[in-house]
């Protein structure tokens, strides 16, 4: 058999006691702070005037996460896609070279509202659909240049999570899987670092294309021979590793490899800012500081606007996002707001020097490392050096970090009440569907 149908059959078999308690809890986790993300970004302009525009003039029963509306399964995959990236907080994969989760739990939970299921029915089918997207992500890496990763493979993701929910078997899942590939976006990195908020579009599209993927291979659509590879070999740079696809099913849990992220930013930017942070842990005064130097891996030292033009821009942009840091005393959501993007913050961050060195280009993939050199006002300098971004397996976070994290995300949205509702519903795991996405409307 192929690692394409290795996938699909180990997707259609896979039940709640196949999954190892360790994997079912962390699966939860990853499911309370993808909900957090979403609900924290459902209030972005751009989000908000797409829900008053498509999602509110087009009836349905899926919930449009964060407000009050339901519209159609595939407006609302797409509406909650795209409000769960625009903060940069959602969780990752560094092996996948992306997000697996935000691909594929928009699609699930729209489908899934309106379909029978219980809560546990909805954790195998996101567990397995991270595990889809994950591998397709691992097999098309790296991509051609230029691209950005929301969007490539991502359908793929969501597309087996849906037909998984369904209950389609192997073939139907694997046709899913093809048709969806066929969606691969020819997204641009230089979306997000020119502040092109199309950019917020990607991981929503790829939510819609799953959705749709798996409707058209109930519908009887088939998909190319090998479509999932050689759909995806049009984006990756080089051949697509067909045998990722299918490598260590059941064995190696990647929804348990990804990161959490509290800094409001590209990841390419986080071990820069946890290198800010532990210096000012050790007494470093922000005042004081005259000039700055990052060290760090080609990909990050690429992020180098000084004057980044709206919160997106900035997000993607190491000097902002050290001197915001330093500026504004956070890396959360406030530091990357257009409001942040001040006078003090952009005099800083014309000061912040950004440069690749072979030493951490050598460290990659498994090491995305930064070193951070503070000259001050007195003369000195001060230094220090990020092996790993905290945040992922190597350096966790605890449940207490997360669950902060959340709360601050969920309560300005959708109150004390609902947050605490929510976090148990999301934490522990779900009743059922149609409980969870009514914890997840305003009531605006």
């Amino acid at each position: 058999m192929s690692a394409e149908t290795d996938l699909a059959t180990f997707a259609a078999d896979l039940t709640w006691a196949d999954i190892p308690e360790t994997v079912r809890s962390h699966a939860c986790l990853v499911l309370a702070d993808t909900v957090a993300a979403t609900v924290g970004g459902s209030t972005d302009p751009d989000v908000r005037g797409f829900v008053g525009e498509a999602c509110e003039r087009t009836p349905g029963r899926a919930t449009v996460i964060g407000h009050g509306a339901t519209t159609s399964r595939y407006l609302a995959a797409f509406a909650n896609g795209a409000a769960g990236t625009v903060l940069e907080l959602d969780e990752g994969h560094k092996f996948a070279a992306g997000h697996p989760a935000i691909h594929v739990l928009p699609a699930l939970l729209a489908d899934a509202e309106v379909d029978a299921g219980s809560g546990r029915d909805l954790l195998v089918a996101f567990v397995v659909g991270y595990e889809a997207a994950a591998r397709a992500g691992r097999a098309c890496y790296p991509l051609a240049a230029g691209y950005h990763p929301h969007g490539v493979w991502g359908p793929v993701g969501a597309a087996v999570g849906v037909a998984v929910h369904r209950g389609y078997d192997a073939e139907d899942i694997r046709t899913a899987a093809r048709i969806a590939a066929k969606d691969a976006q020819h997204t641009l990195m230089a979306a997000a670092t020119e502040g092109a908020t199309v950019r917020q579009a990607f991981a929503g599209g790829a939510n819609l294309s799953g959705l749709l993927a798996a409707d058209l291979a109930a519908a009887g659509f088939s998909g190319v021979e090998d479509g999932v590879a050689r759909h995806l070999d049009l984006a990756a740079d080089g051949e697509v590793d067909r045998e990722a696809l299918g490598a260590e099913l059941g064995e190696r849990w990647d929804v348990t490899l990804g990161y959490f992220k509290r800094h409001a930013a590209c990841r390419y930017t986080h071990p820069t800012i946890d290198a800010v942070e532990a210096l000012l842990d050790d007494g470093l005064d922000p005042a004081t500081v005259e000039r700055v130097r990052v060290e760090t891996y080609p990909t990050a030292a690429g992020l180098t606007e000084t004057h980044p033009r709206n919160a997106l821009q900035a997000k993607f942009s190491v000097p902002f996002a050290v001197a915001t840091r330093l500026v504004h005393s956070t890396a959360g959501k406030a530091a990357f707001v257009d409001d942040a993007i001040d006078d003090a913050a952009l005099a800083l961050a014309d000061r912040v020097e950004v440069v690749a060195t072979d030493e951490m280009r050598d460290r990659l993939p498994d090491r995305r490392s930064a070193r951070v050199t503070m000259r001050t006002t007195d003369g000195t300098s001060v230094t220090e050096e990020v092996v790993h971004a905290a945040g992922g397996a190597e350096r966790p976070y605890d449940e207490a970090a997360i669950h902060e994290k959340f709360d601050a995300l969920v309560r300005p949205v959708l109150g004390d009440t609902r947050r605490d509702t929510l976090w148990a519903a999301t934490r522990e795991g779900p009743a059922d569907p149609q409980s969870l996405c009514a914890l997840l409307r305003a009531d605006d």
